[in-house]
């Protein structure tokens, strides 16, 4: 009986320590750095920038009904550079915060030199607060189409 009260309040103690830990972080913080990971990640083209930013477990979910790994993402990436007279930024940004996870919600904008729109893309990327971290493991966009475009 005292080794299980022991192991109880040890185990009470441990789910307290936890949720301090949790809770002991900055909300806006973790928002704003977020944010700035979004901000990095869309301007990303080498490697090592998306390894840091990216989990291990990464998953990419694209509209070719397929689901890329992380190394698959950062191979692609790497090896299809933006074109230099093509900008993209975001036009909406939204980050909610679940605990030790983030939901971001958006929508990016790829113009030309001339500032005219190529394409617009809505998206979902998910993080999770690992290891004093935040990194994404999951992402998916799909391309905004003019409401009544049929799809063929």
């Amino acid at each position: 009986m005292k080794t299980a009260l022991r192991f109880g309040s040890l185990v009470l103690l441990l789910l307290l320590g936890l949720a301090y830990g949790q809770s002991s972080r900055d909300r806006s913080k973790d928002r704003e750095t977020i944010i700035a990971l979004e901000q990095e990640w869309l301007h990303a083209h080498d490697a090592a920038t998306l390894d840091r930013i990216l989990a291990s477990d990464f998953v990419h979910v694209v509209p070719a009904d397929l689901f890329l790994n992380k190394q698959q993402h950062i191979d692609w990436v790497v090896a299809h550079p933006e074109p230099k007279d093509r900008h993209t930024k975001f036009d909406k940004l939204s980050v909610r915060l679940y605990g030790d996870v983030g939901i971001v919600n958006g929508s990016v904008i790829a113009t030309d030199e001339n500032g005219e729109e190529l394409d617009r893309t809505m998206f979902t990327d998910v993080f999770v607060f690992r290891g004093d971290r935040w990194q994404a493991v999951n992402a998916q966009e799909n391309q905004v189409r003019p409401l009544g475009e049929q799809r063929h």
